[in-house]
């Protein structure tokens, strides 16, 4: 096997980093104390520094190494890996985590960490409970996304968003006219919709350097939903729009080099509120009454005719939790789990009111009235815990699954069933 060869930034990146070690080291020995049989003696504390600092080099090669060999790896995810291993340095107090009468308005899970959103800030922690950041905003309606370690938070109703990591701002932009929804890419990729002069909506397309690369206007329909695949060449909006007294939807499919669509559907008497990518080419779509897996431009319908859709979660793993009221019932429900082909992998009736869903690929996470279910991709149930009437919200990472309440955030296991 060949071995991969670091550029030129990246050995001086390196380098540096290396030197900072060794300074470290060194003056880590002037401190360390003689024992009585005269042999060197360290620390625990400094023991873990020297390791954290170890630990923190060997990623960073590893980082150029993945860079030289697949590309795709930037200074700023670089400098996003290390601010974040930085960051984390230590342990917090642990969960349960107190929000101290703070009002969170949303949460989410980028690459393992837990993502706060009040009116006031963006925070984030990490497993045990460290504060990696607490970004303010002042933003009047916040609106966030996350995808893969990058966080879009947007002024719904304003003319203001921003990007960030777990824990920099890396760019805040004003549009011309008032946001109407938005959503990011995995590879750092913003799309965000707007009302427009002339039309109806507009929908600009930012990619991961920050360049304008798509724009297209909407002459009639309302924009309601967007997103962006995983590469950044494939965008999908769903509009909305009144024709006769009827309502009705389309969907567009559009590429990156042209702003005509690649394919569209329109949907009489329903309103698709939300569109999200399953993969690169294949869309889920939602609506009150609608809901099917657009793949290479041929739709697959599911059957919602008895039982209404409510909510759809696709995780940053690019699996989907579609859940359905049975018979429009309000305390029985229906989950079904696709992964990224749009095949489904199993369904599972709940009994009580579904209040949040969440997945990260391996495990699916079900917050009902009462507790928190937790099943592998095969719909067996790996965990279950009771939780207070209070909660709001789950979000599952590997191991970990998270509850919000109006007051605090719990993690309970996600294999253990109490």
């Amino acid at each position: 096997m060949q071995v991969p060869q670091l550029t030129a930034a990246g050995c001086i990146l390196t380098k540096f980093f290396i030197d900072v070690w060794w300074i470290q080291v060194a003056q880590e020995k002037k401190k360390v104390k003689k024992t009585k049989q005269g042999k060197a003696s360290i620390s625990l504390k400094t023991a873990k520094r020297l390791k954290a600092a170890a630990i923190i080099l060997v990623v960073l090669i590893l980082v150029f190494i993945a860079a030289a060999q697949f590309g795709g790896v930037t200074f700023s995810t670089i400098g996003d890996y290390v601010e974040s291993a930085v960051a984390g340095l230590g342990s917090g107090e642990g969960y349960p985590y107190s929000v101290n009468g703070v009002s969170i308005n949303d949460a989410s899970i980028t690459n393992s960490d837990l993502v706060l959103m009040s009116d006031d800030y963006v925070k984030v922690l990490n497993s045990t409970a460290k504060e990696l950041s607490a970004l303010s905003h002042n933003y009047d309606h916040p609106v966030m996304a996350s995808n893969s370690g990058r966080i879009l938070l947007y002024d719904a109703g304003g003319k203001k968003f921003r990007v960030q990591s777990k824990t920099r701002i890396l760019y805040e932009k004003e549009t011309e006219h008032i946001i109407l929804t938005g959503a990011i890419g995995k590879d750092g990729s913003v799309a965000v919709a707007t009302r427009a002069d002339g039309a109806e909506s507009m929908l600009t397309v930012i990619d991961g350097n920050r360049k304008e690369v798509f724009v297209w206007k909407c002459s009639k329909e309302h924009i309601v939903s967007c997103d962006v695949s995983d590469n950044g060449k494939n965008f999908v909006v769903s509009v909305v729009g009144v024709q006769n007294g009827s309502v009705y939807s389309k969907v567009y499919m559009f590429g990156k080099k042209s702003d005509s669509p690649v394919y569209s559907f329109e949907y009489s008497d329903s309103a698709v509120s939300t569109v999200q990518f399953l993969s690169n080419e294949t869309v889920m779509v939602m609506g009150n009454n609608v809901c099917e897996v657009i793949k290479d431009g041929t739709a697959q319908k599911i059957d919602v005719t008895v039982n209404t859709p409510s909510k759809l979660y696709i995780s940053d793993n690019n699996t989907a939790i579609l859940v359905l009221s049975k018979y429009s019932s309000t305390t029985q429900k229906i989950i079904k789990v696709y992964n990224k082909s749009g095949t489904e992998l199993f369904t599972k009736e709940i009994d009580g009111l579904v209040k949040s869903v969440s997945t990260d690929g391996k495990y699916i996470s079900v917050l009902t009235d009462s507790s928190v279910q937790i099943y592998n991709t095969k719909g067996e149930m790996t965990g279950f815990s009771n939780v207070n009437t209070d909660a709001e919200k789950v979000l599952v990472s590997g191991r970990n699954t998270y509850v919000y309440s109006s007051d605090m955030i719990d993690k309970y296991s996600s294999v253990e069933k109490k």
